[in-house]
C-alpha cells in the first residue's frame, strides 16, 4: 500500500532525499517515477503494485490526485533564484544526449546563456508547475532545501523513522560552479530579471518558510508523544515484511551518525582537531582557532607575519613556539594586553608590508557599534556597513608580493547585528569594486551541524558544505553565535594594488538579527492583540455612546412627558382648587339652608305650641259646646260647608308636611353625600402629594439610572395610568360635584317652595284658628287628626332610618376603595423595590466593566515591567559574560609565575595612571608602590617606565600627560624619597 508520495523537485536535494528514502523502506518498495530509461518497469497510477510503499519522481502531482488519498504528500523546495542558477550550470555540464528535444538537449546543444534560460516557458515559475496549483498547507510535509538536514530530521520524527545516515548526492559537475555562481550573484540585471520571471514562485518560497516556522513551533510541543507513536507504527510495518533488506544501523558512503561526537573535522580534506579549551567556547572558535593555527604552521614565509584581532593567543600554551607556531605582530585596537600592540588596521601605512596576515573572527566588528558587553566597538551611532570589507581590502594592500592572508567571518543571511555584519554571497562578490581580483580569493565554507546541549560541554559537529546551502543560514539560530562560517584565503598577485577605499556603497537589504525578528515578531503580536482588544474597546465604546445617545434622546423624551403631566398635575390641582373652593361655597350655602331649616323648625314648634294652647281653650268651651249644640245644629249646614274647606286644608297640610318631610331626607342625603366628596377630595389630593412624591423620585431614579430607562419608562407609565385614574376620579368628583350642586339647587328651589306652603299654610292656619275659634265643637275630630299625624312621623323616621343604612352602606363601599388604593400602593412598591434591583446590577455591571479595564491596564503595565525587567537580565547577562571572559583572560595569561608577575604588575601601573587621571593622587602612589613589589625593572628603569606607560595611556585616551606637573607633585616626590631606597625588583630581568 502506498504511503509516501514524494514530488522530486530538480536541484532540491531531491537524491540525497531519495537515498533517505531507501535506507527506511528498501529500493523493492519504492516506484522511481522519472522521465528516463532507468526504471525496469512503467506503471499507470492503477497499476502500481500492493508492495510498493514509495512513489518518488519527477512527476506531476496531479497525476495520482484521485488515487492514494491515504498517501502522504511531500516536496523539497529551495529559493527560486538559486535553484535557476543550479539548473543552469548542473544541466550545461551534463554528458550530451544525441536527440534530446528537451530543454536540456536545447540548453546543451544551442549554448544559451542563463539571461535566455531564464525567459523558457519550463523554467518560468518551476515550484508553481511541479505543485500543480495545489496548496502548500495541503501537503503533509514541505522541507526545504537550504535546511534539508533540520527538515529531514524532523520529517524523521513525524514518520518515526530509524538513525539516518545523511550522505549528500549527485553535486554540480561544473568544476567552476562556485566562481560561475558569484559571478551570477553580482550581476543586478540576471537578478532582476530571474526576480522579474519567477515572482509566483518567490511567493511560494516565503509561504513555505513561514509554514516551516509553524511547523517547527508546533512540533517542539507534540514532539514527544508523535516520535513515539510513529516510532511504533514504523516498527510494526516493518514487522509484517520479513523480506525487508534494511539495516537501521548502515553507515554508507563514508557517512557519520549526527550524534556521534568526533574529536577532528574535515577542512579542505586535511583532518582537523576540534578546539576544546573552553575560552569562548562552544562557538566557531572549535574550528576557526584550528584553521588558523593550522594556517599558520604552514606558511611557507614567516619573517613578517601579522594577527588582526587579539584571538589565537587565548589558546597557545608556553609550548607554542616547541609546537610550531610563528611568531608575530598582534594588532587589536580595544583589547590591552601584553603583547598585543593598539592600532587600528586602518590607519596603518601601506609601506609596512607583511608575508602573512591572519585574522580569527574579527574583521566582520570593524567599523561597527559597541558589543553587547561594551569591551570593543566604536563607540558612534554612524556605522559603515561596508567596512569589514574595507578591512579586507585593506589587509590584501598590506601583503607583501605573494603574500598569503586567512580571514575567518560568519556567513549566511546577510545580516546587520548592529556589532557585527554576517556576511553573505552577494556581500563577499562586492570584494570586486574594492580591486581586489578574482583569482586572488579562495573561500571555503564550514555549517554547524550539531552540538551537544549538556552543559559545560564543548563538543561539536562541524561540516564543509557549499555556499549556495547557507544562504538562509541565520546567526545565533539554532545554535548560540555563528552557524556558518566563510574562511578567505587572499594571495597577493601584484605589487601594483592601489588601494582607493572611496568608493559608493551598494544598497543590500542587511537582515535585522534573528532574535531581534522573533522578540520584532512577538511584539507585533501583542501589539496586534492589544490592538485587537483596543478595537473591541472602541467598538464597545462606541455601542455604548450609541446606546448612551438613544437613552438621552429617550431620556429627553420621558422628561418632557414628566413635564407635560407635571403641567397635567398642576392644572388638575388648579382645577381640584377650584372645585375646594366651589365645594366650601356650596358648603356655606347648605348651612345656611340649614340654618333656614332650623328657623322653620322652629316657627312650626312654635305653631305646635299654639296649637296645644288652642287644644286647652278647647276643653274649656266643651262645656261651652254643649251649650252650643243648639246653635251648632243650627248651624250645621255651615259645618258641612266649613268641613269640605278644613279637609281641603288638612290635604294640603299633609302635602306641606311630606314635602317638607322629603326635603329633609335629601337634605340629610346631601349632606351625607358631600361628607363622603370630601373625604374622597382628601383622598385624593393625598394621592395627588404622593404622585408628586413619586414623580420627583422617579426623575431623580432615571437621572442615576440610564441603563434602566425602559423600566422606568414603564413606571412613568404606570404613574400616568395612575395620574389618568386621578384625573378620571376627578372628574367624577366634578361629575358628583355638579350633580351635588344640582341637587342643592333643587332642594333651594322645594325650599322655597316649602317656605312658600310654610307662609300659605301660616296663612290657612290663622284662617284655620278663626275657623277653630267659631267651630270649638270640631276639636275631638281635630286631635283625631293629630294623632294621625304622629303616626305619619314615625314613618318618616322609619324612612330616616333606611337612609342611614344606606350611608353605611355607602361607607362600606368607601372602604373598599381604600383596600384598592393600599394594593395599588403596594404594586408601586413592588415596582420600586425592582427599580433597586435593576440599579444595584448595573451598578455591579459597572464595577466589572471598571476591574475589567483596571486588569487589562494593570496586564499592560506587567509586560512594560516584564519588558524592563527583560531589558535589565540581559545587560547584567551582558556584564556576567564580560567579567567571566576577563577571569578565563587573566587565568590563560597567569600560566607561569614569570607571566602572572608581569601581569600584576601591568595591571598596578595601570590602576595608577587611571588614579592620576581621576585626581586621585594616593590612589596612584599606593598603586605605584605596590608595583614596585613586582617590577621585572631596576629602579631607574621602573620609573622611565612608568613615565612610559602613562604617556602611552594618555594618549591613547586622546589627551597628553603633563609630565612636569606628575614629578613635581608631592606624592610622586614622596614616592621617590621612600619606596626607591628598598631597593631593586624582586624579579629578575630577561
Amino acid at each position: 500500500m502506498v504511503e509516501l508520495i514524494a514530488v522530486h523537485v530538480p536541484k532540491t536535494a531531491g537524491a540525497t532525499f531519495q537515498s533517505a528514502l531507501q535506507q527506511v523502506y528498501g529500493s523493492q518498495h519504492i516506484y522511481y517515477d522519472y522521465l528516463d530509461a532507468s526504471r525496469p518497469k512503467v506503471y499507470e497510477p492503477h497499476e502500481i503494485p500492493s508492495q510498493i510503499r514509495v512513489i518518488n519522481g519527477h512527476f506531476s502531482l496531479s497525476k495520482y490526485e484521485s488515487f492514494f488519498p491515504e498517501a502522504k504528500r511531500i516536496i523539497w523546495l529551495r529559493h527560486p533564484i538559486y535553484l535557476l542558477v543550479s539548473l543552469y550550470f548542473y544541466w550545461r555540464y551534463l554528458p550530451l544526449q544525441k536527440g534530446d528535444n528537451t530543454i536540456v538537449g536545447k540548453l546543451q546543444q544551442s549554448k544559451i546563456g542563463i539571461y535566455e534560460f531564464a525567459d523558457q516557458p519550463e523554467i518560468r515559475n518551476i515550484l508553481c508547475q511541479n505543485t500543480c496549483g495545489k496548496m502548500l498547507k495541503d501537503f503533509y510535509f514541505v522541507g526545504v532545501q537550504e535546511f534539508f538536514r533540520e527538515d529531514l530530521l524532523e520529517l524523521k520524527t513525524m514518520l518515526g523513522w530509524p538513525e539516518l545516515t545523511v550522505v549528500q548526492e549527485n553535486i554540480n559537475p561544473n568544476p567552476k560552479y562556485q566562481e560561475d555562481l558569484q559571478n551570477v550573484l553580482s550581476n543586478k540585471t540576471i537578478i532582476s530579471k530571474l526576480v522579474e520571471n519567477n515572482r509566483q514562485d518567490i511567493e511560494l518560497y516565503e509561504e513555505a518558510l513561514s509554514l516551516r516556522a509553524k511547523r517547527r513551533q508546533e512540533l517542539s510541543l507534540l514532539q514527544p508523544i508523535l516520535a513515539g507513536w510513529n516510532r511504533v507504527q514504523y516498527q510494526l510495518s516493518q514487522s509484517k515484511k520479513p523480506d525487508s533488506q534494511v539495516d537501521l544501523k548502515i553507515i554508507g558512503k563514508g557517512g557519520a551518525k549526527m550524534t556521534k561526537w568526533k574529536k577532528t573535522f574535515l577542512f579542505q580534506g586535511k583532518e582537523l582537531y576540534y578546539n576544546r579549551i573552553p575560552y569562548n567556547n562552544p562557538s566557531e572558535r572549535a574550528v576557526e582557532v584550528s584553521i588558523g593555527f593550522n594556517w599558520l604552521i604552514n606558511i611557507q614565509n614567516s619573517d613578517r607575519v601579522l594577527e588582526v584581532g587579539n584571538v589565537l593567543s587565548r589558546y597557545e600554551s608556553s609550548l607554542g613556539e616547541q609546537m610550531g607556531v610563528i611568531k608575530r605582530r598582534i594588532i587589536d585596537k580595544f583589547e590591552i594586553d601584553i603583547g598585543v600592540d593598539n592600532e587600528d588596521l586602518m590607519t596603518l601605512e601601506s609601506d609596512e608590508k607583511y608575508d602573512s596576515i591572519v585574522s580569527i573572527s574579527t574583521v566582520e566588528h570593524i567599523g561597527q557599534g559597541l558589543d553587547p558587553r561594551g569591551a570593543y566597538g566604536e563607540s558612534t551611532e554612524i556605522r559603515d556597513l561596508e567596512a569589514p570589507l574595507k578591512a579586507i581590502a585593506k589587509i590584501y594592500d598590506l601583503l607583501a608580493s605573494e603574500g598569503k592572508a586567512l580571514i575567518t567571518v560568519p556567513f549566511g543571511v546577510l545580516t546587520d547585528g548592529g556589532w557585527y555584519i554576517q556576511f553573505s554571497a552577494q556581500y563577499l562578490a562586492l570584494l570586486k569594486k574594492y580591486g581586489i581580483p578574482q583569482e586572488a580569493i579562495r573561500t571555503s565554507f564550514l555549517r554547524l551541524i550539531n552540538r551537544d546541549p549538556t552543559k559545560d560541554s564543548v563538543k561539536m559537529l562541524w561540516e564543509e558544505i557549499e555556499e549556495i546551502e547557507l544562504s538562509n543560514v541565520e546567526y545565533n539560530h539554532p545554535f548560540p553565535f555563528a552557524n556558518a562560517i566563510a574562511v578567505i584565503e587572499l594571495s597577493k598577485l601584484s605589487k601594483n594594488f592601489q588601494l582607493n577605499l572611496e568608493v559608493d556603497p551598494t544598497p543590500l537589504y542587511y537582515h535585522m538579527p534573528y532574535e531581534t525578528r522573533i522578540e520584532l515578531d512577538q511584539y507585533k503580536v501583542q501589539l496586534h492583540q492589544t490592538q485587537g482588544e483596543l478595537e473591541q474597546y472602541k467598538v464597545l465604546m462606541h455601542q455604548t455612546q450609541g446606546e448612551l445617545e438613544q437613552y438621552k434622546v429617550l431620556m429627553h423624551q420621558a422628561q418632557s412627558q414628566l413635564a407635560q403631566s407635571q403641567l397635567q398635575l398642576h392644572q388638575t390641582q388648579g382645577e381640584l382648587e377650584q372645585s375646594q373652593s366651589q365645594l366650601h361655597q356650596t358648603q356655606g350655602e347648605l348651612e345656611q339652608s340649614q340654618s333656614q331649616l332650623h328657623q322653620t323648625q322652629g316657627e312650626l314648634k312654635q305653631s305646635q305650641a299654639q296649637l296645644h294652647q288652642t287644644q286647652g281653650e278647647l276643653e274649656q268651651s266643651q262645656s261651652q259646646l254643649h251649650q252650643t249644640q243648639g246653635e251648632l245644629e243650627q248651624s250645621q249646614s255651615q259645618l258641612h260647608q266649613t268641613q269640605g274647606e278644613l279637609e281641603q286644608s288638612q290635604s294640603q297640610l299633609h302635602q306641606t308636611q311630606g314635602e317638607l318631610e322629603q326635603s329633609q331626607s335629601q337634605l340629610h342625603q346631601t349632606q351625607a353625600v358631600l361628607v363622603q366628596s370630601q373625604l374622597q377630595l382628601h383622598q385624593t389630593q393625598g394621592e395627588l402629594v404622593q404622585s408628586q412624591l413619586q414623580l420627583h423620585q422617579t426623575q431623580g431614579e432615571l437621572e442615576q439610572s440610564q441603563l434602566q430607562l425602559h423600566q422606568t419608562q414603564g413606571e412613568l407609565e404606570q404613574s400616568q395610568l395612575q395620574l389618568h385614574q386621578t384625573q378620571g376620579e376627578l372628574e367624577q368628583s366634578h361629575a358628583q360635584l355638579h350633580q351635588t350642586q344640582g341637587e342643592l339647587e333643587q332642594s333651594h328651589a322645594q325650599l322655597h317652595q316649602t317656605q312658600g306652603e310654610l307662609e300659605q299654610s301660616h296663612a290657612q292656619l290663622h284662617q284655620t284658628q278663626g275657623e277653630l275659634e267659631q267651630s270649638q265643637a270640631q276639636l275631638h275630630q281635630t286631635q283625631g287628626e293629630l294623632e294621625q299625624s304622629q303616626s305619619q312621623l314615625h314613618q318618616t323616621q322609619a324612612e330616616l332610618e333606611q337612609s342611614h343604612a344606606q350611608l353605611h352602606q355607602t361607607q362600606a363601599e368607601l372602604e373598599q376603595s381604600h383596600a384598592q388604593l393600599h394594593q395599588t400602593q403596594a404594586e408601586l412598591e413592588q415596582s420600586h423595590a425592582q427599580l433597586h434591583q435593576t440599579q444595584g446590577e448595573l451598578e455591579q455591571s459597572q464595577a466589572q466593566l471598571h476591574q475589567t479595564q483596571g486588569e487589562l491596564e494593570q496586564s499592560q503595565a506587567q509586560l512594560h515591567q516584564t519588558q524592563g525587567e527583560l531589558e535589565q537580565s540581559q545587560a547584567q547577562l551582558h556584564q556576567t559574560q564580560a567579567e567571566g571572559e576577563r577571569l578565563q583572560f587573566q587565568e590563560a595569561m597567569v600560566g607561569d609565575s614569570d607571566l602572572r608577575i608581569q601581569l600584576d604588575y601591568k595591571l598596578l601601573v595601570w590602576e595608577a595612571w587611571h588614579a592620576h587621571h581621576n585626581g586621585d593622587m594616593k590612589g596612584m602612589a599606593h598603586f605605584l608602590k605596590q608595583s614596585l613589589k613586582c617590577t621585572p625593572f631596576s629602579a631607574t628603569e621602573t620609573v622611565l617606565k612608568w613615565l612610559e606607560s602613562f604617556a602611552q595611556f594618555s594618549s591613547e585616551k586622546g589627551y597628553q600627560l603633563d609630565t612636569n606637573s606628575l614629578i613635581n607633585s608631592a606624592e610622586w616626590n614622596e614616592l621617590m624619597r621612600r619606596g626607591l631606597h628598598n631597593g631593586n625588583s624582586v624579579i629578575p630581568k630577561h
